[in-house]
C-alpha cells in the first residue's frame, strides 16, 4: 500500500488576524528516502522485536505476543524502502519485492477510552536513516488514517531521552510529567535515580485551536506495575529542567496501601497424624508429627501493587481539572515539520474562506 498523500497540509492558525489566515501553506512532510508505508503483517514481527531490543532505553519493550496483538487490531505501520543493488541479496530485514524494512510505529487512536485522543506507543527507525524524516511520514501517516473524531494525540517520553527535540520539532507540547522508573535514571553525581516521564500531546487537525488539552491524573500497569501521580507542568517551566520525583512508597507525602517488597510468607506448618492401626484388640495413635510444607516458591507469591492513597487521587483528579480550565493559554510553538491532518470538509472551508478574504480586499480599479 502506498503511503497516504501529504501534499494538502495547510498551516495552523493560532489566530483570527488575517495574515495568519492569508499565510501560505506548510511544505508537506516529504521523506529524504524513497519509502513505503503500509499496514503491518506477522512477517514483520522480527523486524519489530529486533529493532526494539536495539533500543529498549529509547522505546521500551514490548512482549511477542503484545506485538502480534498489536499487528491484529491493524495498530502497527511500517515503513519501507527500496533496496539497492547491491544489496539485494541480503535477507536482513527484507520483505520481499525489493523492500526493506527501515522504521516503524505503533499507535492507536483512543487512549484511555477516550475517542478524541491518540496514543503513540512506540516510534523507532533504523539508525542509518534517521534525520531523514522517515519519522515524520509515519506520523503523517497515522494521523491521516486516524478515525474522524480523533483530533488529539499523545506520548510518554523519558526526559532524559533526546526524543524529545524530535516530539517538539514535530510539533508537539510538553504538558504533563510523572515518576517513570525508579533505577534507570541518573543523578548530578551519576547515580541510579528515579526517571521522570513526559507527557507530549499535539493537535492534529490542520486549523485546530480550540479542541481541549487533555492528560490523566493518574496511569497504573505497564512496563512499571505501579500506579503514578500524574502532575500538570507549571508555567514557564521547560521540559528540559528537573520535576520533582513523586513516588508512592517513599514517606514523601504520597499515601501508600500495601508495599513493592512485601514480606515472604512464612512455612506452612501442617500437624500430620499416622492412621491408627490394631494391636492386641486396642487402638493405639502414633505421636503428632508436625510436618513443615516448604514455602512456595518466589514467583508465585502475590506481591502486593502499591496503590496511591484514594484521597491524593483525588487531589491530581482535581488539580488536572482545574490546569485544563486555564489550558487554552497553552499554544504549541513554530514547529520545525509540523505534521497535520486536513480534513477533506475544512481544506474546502479554508480555500472557500481564502477567496473571500481575497476578494473583500480587492482594490477598486481607478476609473
Amino acid at each position: 500500500m502506498d503511503a497516504p498523500s501529504t501534499s494538502s497540509i495547510v498551516r495552523r492558525v493560532e489566530s483570527p488576524h488575517l495574515a495568519a489566515a492569508l499565510a501560505p501553506p506548510v511544505a508537506p512532510i516529504v521523506a529524504r528516502v524513497s519509502i513505503n508505508i503500509r499496514v503491518a503483517t506477522l512477517a514483520d514481527v522480527g523486524f519489530i522485536d529486533g529493532l526494539q531490543k536495539a533500543q529498549t532505553r529509547e522505546v521500551g519493550f514490548l512482549p511477542t505476543k503484545a506485538i502480534e496483538g498489536k499487528i491484529a487490531l491493524g495498530e502497527v505501520l511500517i515503513a519501507d524502502c527500496p533496496l539497492p543493488i547491491a544489496d539485494l541479496n541480503s535477507t536482513q530485514s527484507e520483505i520481499g519485492n525489493g523492500q526493506s524494512a527501515i522504521g516503524y510505529l505503533i499507535a492507536s487512536d483512543r487512549y484511555f477510552k477516550r475517542d478524541e485522543i491518540g496514543c503513540i506507543t512506540q516510534i523507532n527507525v533504523e539508525p542509518n536513516y534517521r534525520r531523514s524524516l522517515v519519522a515524520a511520514a509515519l506520523l503523517q501517516a497515522q494521523f491521516d488514517r486516524s478515525a474522524y473524531g480523533c483530533k488529539l494525540y499523545c506520548c510518554w517520553c523519558a526526559q532524559d531521552l533526546k526524543a524529545n527535540e524530535f516530539w517538539e520539532a514535530m510539533g508537539f507540547v510538553p504538558i504533563a510529567f510523572r515518576t517513570g522508573s525508579r533505577t534507570k535514571g541518573k543523578s548530578a553525581a551519576g547515580k541510579k535515580a528515579p526517571r521522570i516521564h513526559l507527557f507530549w500531546q499535539k493537535r492534529v487537525r490542520a486549523g485546530d485551536v480550540t479542541t481541549p488539552w487533555w492528560y490523566p491524573s493518574q496511569t497504573g500497569g505497564g512496563e512499571m506495575r505501579e500506579d503514578r501521580l500524574v502532575f500538570p507542568i507549571p508555567p514557564g517551566v521547560s521540559w528540559r529542567d528537573v520535576l520533582p520525583v513523586v513516588l508512592a512508597d517513599e514517606g514523601s507525602g504520597v499515601g501508600v496501601q500495601g508495599s513493592a517488597n512485601a514480606e515472604k510468607k512464612p512455612a506452612r506448618v501442617q500437624k500430620v497424624l499416622k492412621a491408627p492401626r490394631l494391636k492386641g484388640g486396642l487402638w493405639f495413635a502414633h505421636e503428632a508429627i508436625v510436618e513443615k510444607v516448604a514455602p512456595p516458591e518466589e514467583s508465585a507469591l502475590a506481591t502486593a501493587k502499591p496503590a496511591i492513597d484514594p484521597r491524593l487521587t483525588k487531589m491530581a483528579r482535581e488539580l488536572r481539572d482545574r490546569w485544563a480550565e486555564r489550558a487554552e493559554m497553552i499554544l504549541p510553538g513554530d514547529a520545525k515539520h509540523d505534521v497535520r491532518r486536513l480534513i477533506a470538509a475544512e481544506a474546502g472551508e479554508t480555500l472557500s474562506q481564502s477567496h473571500q478574504l481575497s476578494a473583500s480586499l480587492t482594490l477598486p480599479q481607478a476609473a
